[in-house]
């Protein structure tokens, strides 16, 4: 019987085994606890009885019960022992069989597929997936483990460390790779393997990077030898071993690389900036000629320069500067963000036509080469070195320090404000025309690199930025105000609002001028394009409307269901649209009383129709928007929930179109969507109730409804309230009139339910209601004089308005109502149509109708 077979039957037999003993030992522990119960029994029992009371059959059955209950308690015990002894083999049992399996995995591994070294290239997707998938080397070092497998086991590691020891340092570029590759994975798996050969290891990736390598080979090799260092440098006694031995010779050998391969740049800077972070004392001996590199890359020499090469060595150089030195690590990088600084200043004079001598401080520099005698050339790499300056600044003060340091905030901002105002005072500079012209096409570059230190500085300093949060503001003006704005800088300095607003609220928003806010609310009105009828078919149609069918009638053009009539909605956003609805939903969140009434109302009306186009599928959205269809969506929903939880005092009832909208959210397919629209509908449940209404308002005339019991009491109950209430009107406006005439209709509803409806048709005129299509009116009591009393035409405007509401309505002839004064009135009715028609108006211009809500206080103003 082969080893497979006997382990598996003694797997399956230890199994059987232990769940008999289980159920075994589960009878013995109910017996003994039925045998305790029976014995407390009989000893309470006895406690209440006398000892002369109690029968000797009583005694006898006590002590049974006892010697009984002492002997299950023995057998339980002993079961529960073999129950464990059972538990171990079967652990061990199953622990053989993983470890036989592992074992001749890897042997299958290490003699097919990994034998041959001009087949590794083929094999190498097959070995490293199986390394990952079946945990091979975690039961190195292990103890529940038969001496026989144990043996076997280790004979197989020893066979592979072998193989990909030699892989390392094969011949071709394909093994070195797989070597490498197969390095790091074994590794990480087992901290037991590492710890041995570690050394080894180290010796065989820098003998690789003294190679001429290609550069996935490099990249590797450099990945892999970063994992052994961090890993290495918190262990005390392999540090003297490797890191004392290994990291300058590291830094040298990487420092080398870069002059024969400038593809591996990016790399050998993330290198140097872990080795100084983490070894400061082993890297002063390279530190000036990594800061030449730095540099180098940072003077603006190059045609452009890369971001990611831009900003991996400004962290380089942040880096450098705690790295240690004659002077304290405090003192260096103070004089680092000094120069960076100065720099920076100099390079806005060059292109401001300033000359330098003329300050009279002088300040602190880089040692970076001269600019060129040709503005074609030297404004350009002006522009680059101010915004490499930046990104040193923003990385100085996002770098983490392990003291507190001094940071100088007011020239930093001083610096940032000079950067974003280039566009605005050159014009008055001594540049020339020509220059003048050149400095608009850099202007998207400056605007960036100042809004970057302006975040690092929110980011870094936190409640210390607070003293110059208006100069902040002024800059964001600045750059806002220009005429050269790009989408990128658009979304940037959306950005940079919503992370000031977020961390100083209030404190920030009232040091910014009210025309920022207007503009980023208008930022998240999407565009809309409609594919109207084309000519040909407009002519073709009227020309078929004047001819005759047979039966005389016209053809009427509208009936025809061809695609030609029919007009399509195309709703698309961009970025910049995204990063102004994150900024309203912030503006929402943490200063929602620094909005207008009126433009939240345009806020919530935006939001809500475009959630209601969604859900009734009214958008046609092209293929660039689909892809951040759900992020729109999520912030739309956000937008409205903040909205409902901090309400403005005038806002408009939205809270039933908002529980509209969440429900369609809820069948959304995005999981994201219906997420946030369930915790929506719990965060606003606690402030709906099914008594209440969406809004309690106080009545314009709740004076006057205070004065009703009183009157009333007067007159002993023999008038009505709606009579008081029109005497009380009427003697407030002057007219001495004995009886007004009263609409007795149905009490006022404590709340209003509104329908969204859109509509696309012109503006109509309105049309009032006829005589028949008034609301009844009852006549009054016999012994009530009634005068009669034309009603003004702007008050039939108002009732003819009112009555197409959905909630019942009262008017009396004295009310003012501030909906006379409104041009366009919101609600009609055609004559003798019971069905309720809504003006859709469209306020902000971005040809998407907006729902209007009717019955709320500020729609009339």
């Amino acid at each position: 019987m082969s080893t497979d077979v006997a382990a598996s039957i003694l797997f399956g037999d230890l199994r059987e085994s232990y769940t008999k003993q289980q159920m075994r030992v589960d009878i013995l522990r109910k017996a003994a606890e039925r045998l305790e119960a029976q014995f407390l029994a009989s000893v309470c029992e006895r406690a209440t009885k006398r000892s002369s009371c109690v029968s000797k059959e009583e005694r006898q059955m006590h002590e049974e019960i006892r010697l009984a209950l002492g002997r299950t308690r023995l057998q339980l015990a002993d079961e529960i022992k073999l129950l464990q002894w059972i538990r171990r083999r079967h652990n061990m049992a199953s622990m053989d069989a993983r470890v036989e399996r592992a074992e001749r995995t890897l042997s299958l591994l290490t003699t097919t597929f990994l034998a041959n070294s001009e087949a590794v290239k083929a094999n190498i997707d097959l070995v490293l997936d199986a390394v990952l998938s079946q945990n091979l080397f975690a039961f190195v070092g292990a103890s529940d483990i038969s001496a026989e497998i144990t043996k076997r086991y280790s004979s197989a590691i020893h066979k592979w460390l072998a193989r990909i020891n030699s892989l390392a340092t094969g011949r071709t570029s394909d093994a070195r790779m797989a070597g490498v590759l197969l390095i790091k994975h074994t590794a990480q798996q087992s901290p037991q393997l590492f710890s041995e050969n570690v050394a080894k290891w180290n010796t065989v990736l820098l003998s690789v990077l003294s190679k001429a390598e290609i550069t996935p080979v490099i990249e590797v090799t450099l990945q892999t030898l970063l994992l052994f260092i961090d890993a290495v440098r918190d262990i005390p006694m392999l540090y003297r071993e490797i890191v004392s031995a290994h990291v300058p010779r590291m830094n040298q050998a990487i420092l080398a690389m870069v002059d024969k391969n400038t593809d591996l740049t990016v790399p050998v800077l993330e290198m140097l900036e872990h080795s100084a972070t983490w070894f400061p004392t082993l890297f002063r001996p390279s530190i000036d000629k990594a800061e030449a590199l730095c540099l180098r890359l940072l003077d603006g020499s190059n045609s452009r320069m890369l971001l990611e090469q831009c900003q991996q060595a400004a962290r380089c150089l942040a880096a450098f500067s705690l790295a240690g030195g004659k002077n304290t690590p405090e003192e260096r990088w103070f004089q680092c963000m000094q120069k960076a600084a100065g720099t920076m200043r100099q390079c806005v004079d060059h292109i401001m036509c300033v000359d330098a001598n003329s300050n009279d401080q002088p300040q602190q520099q880089f040692a970076l080469a001269g600019l060129s005698d040709d503005f074609t050339k030297s404004i350009p790499q002006a522009a680059d070195r101010i915004a490499a300056m930046a990104e040193v600044i923003v990385a100085l003060l996002t770098q983490p320090t392990p003291m507190e340091i001094s940071v100088p905030a007011d020239r930093i901002v001083d610096a940032a404000s000079r950067v974003a105002m280039i566009s605005m005072r050159a014009a008055n500079s001594k540049s020339k025309r020509a220059e003048y012209d050149l400095i608009p096409l850099l202007t998207p570059q400056l605007q960036r690199a100042s809004i970057r230190i302006m975040a690092a500085l929110a980011i870094s300093l936190g409640s210390h930025m607070q003293p110059f949060l208006s100069a902040v503001a002024r800059t964001a003006t600045a750059i806002h105000t220009q005429q050269i704005v790009s989408p990128t800088i658009s979304v940037a300095l959306h950005s940079l609002l919503r992370l000031f607003i977020e961390r100083y609220g209030y404190g920030f928003v009232t040091h910014l001028p009210y025309d920022i806010i207007v503009s980023v609310v208008n930022d998240i009105c999407v565009h809309k394009k409609s594919h109207a009828p084309s000519t040909n078919s407009t002519k073709a149609d009227h020309t078929a409307s004047k001819k005759r069918s047979g039966n005389g009638k016209s053809r009427n053009p509208s009936a025809l269901n061809t695609d030609e009539s029919v007009h399509t909605t195309r709703i698309h956003w961009n970025d910049t649209g995204l990063a102004a609805l994150s900024t309203v939903l912030v503006l929402l969140q943490r200063t929602p009383t620094a909005l207008a009434t009126a433009l939240r109302t345009r806020i919530d009306s935006q939001i809500l129709t475009l959630l209601m186009l969604f859900s009734i599928g009214g958008i046609e959205i092209p293929f660039a928007s689909r892809q951040t269809l759900t992020s729109f969506k999520v912030l739309l929903y956000r937008c409205l929930e903040a909205s409902l939880l901090s309400p403005d005092p005038w806002q408009r009832a939205i809270i039933p179109h908002a529980i509209s909208a969440f429900n369609c959210g809820l069948e959304d397919p995005s999981p994201q969507v219906q997420k946030v629209c369930s915790e929506a509908l719990l965060t606003i449940d606690p402030i709906v109730h099914s008594r209440l209404p969406a809004q309690l308002r106080e009545p314009d005339n709740a004076a006057d409804e205070k004065q009703v019991p009183q009157i009333m009491s007067a007159c002993d109950g023999s008038t009505t309230v709606e009579t008081v209430l029109a005497g009380i009107d009427a003697s407030a406006n002057g007219n001495h009139s004995e009886s007004m005439e009263i609409i007795n209709d149905q009490p006022l509803a404590s709340a209003k339910r509104f329908k969204p409806s859109v509509s696309n048709s012109s503006y109509q005129e309105p049309q009032f209601a006829a005589a028949d299509s008034q609301p009844n009116h009852q006549p009054l009591k016999q012994d009530q004089p009634s005068a009669s009393m034309p009603t003004p035409l702007s008050q039939q405007t108002v009732s003819t308005s009112l009555a197409s509401t959905s909630a019942p309505l009262k008017l009396n002839a004295t009310d003012k109502p501030r909906l006379v004064q409104s041009t366009t009135p919101s609600l009609f009715n055609k004559p003798n149509d019971p069905v309720q028609a809504v003006v859709v108006t469209d306020e902000d211009d971005d040809n998407i109708p907006d729902i209007v809500m009717e019955g709320s206080d500020s729609e009339d103003e």
